[in-house]
């Protein structure tokens, strides 16, 4: 078991850096790509089709999976799960997207009916923790999971939450299966640059949270190594 482990919901508007933010986990890392945006951060990556081993890579590098149908998650995860890799961070981006994907295996072009939303938080509620358990994995425990969604209000007129975009009580639940919640936002700083800040304290209609209770309200200019050294101080492995 890994004793310095971190899995990581990061929500927050279109935008607002949350791939940027994922990328900064510890490497080498996976990133399950499924919104295609993932392009776009500053990691150096390599393309990996998970029909066949995972690519060697070096410390800070990325394998990026281009995940087209869910098959793809399912071909990395038994990589994963077998413990045949040197990953040390694992990167869902987003689960939004995955969610959606899910909701046309389902139902394809036609409605949801009641039926379906169970099959669906089921299916999406097992894979979340299917990839949290594998900072418990017995041989091969991966340091950090992250999962990247987007944001929507939901709650009653009078009391709106802003929660992870996702359909029916896995808006709700996602929060549950993780150690820390959080929402990205953005804001002006006093000389004009924009600035990046983390909420993990549940106020002011935010849903957040923070398990390990070291991380404050917030966290201005956000990394996954930052984090870790709050959660565990110095002696956490986060170069």
């Amino acid at each position: 078991m890994n004793n310095s482990s971190l899995t990581l919901v990061v929500h927050g508007e279109s935008g607002v850096g949350k791939s940027y933010l994922a990328d900064s986990a510890p490497g080498p890392r996976l990133i399950l790509d499924v919104e295609g945006g993932v392009r776009f951060t500053p990691s150096k990556k390599k393309a990996w089709v998970p029909s066949g081993p995972p690519p060697e890579l070096a410390a800070d590098e990325s394998a990026v999976v281009t995940v087209k149908e869910l098959r793809s998650i399912q071909d990395a995860f038994a990589w994963l799960i077998r413990g045949q890799h040197a990953f040390r961070s694992v990167v869902i981006d987003s689960l939004s997207e995955v969610q959606k994907r899910s909701i046309d295996d389902i139902a394809g072009t036609e409605q949801m009916k009641l039926q379906d939303y169970g099959a669906l938080f089921r299916k999406i509620d097992s894979m979340v923790r299917a990839f949290r358990d594998l900072t418990m994995h017995e041989t091969k425990p991966v340091d950090v999971v992250v999962f990247v969604t987007g944001t929507q209000e939901k709650g009653s007129e009078l009391h709106p939450v802003m929660r992870p975009a996702l359909v029916g009580k896995m808006s709700e639940q996602l929060g549950y299966s993780v150690d820390v919640m959080g929402f990205l936002s953005l804001h002006a700083e006093p000389d004009g640059t924009i600035g990046r800040r983390i909420q993990f304290a549940q106020l002011n209609g935010i849903a957040a949270k923070d398990r390990t209770g070291r991380l404050g309200v917030s966290m201005d200019d956000p990394t996954v190594p930052k984090m870790l050294e709050t959660i565990y101080g110095k002696e956490a492995k986060v170069e």
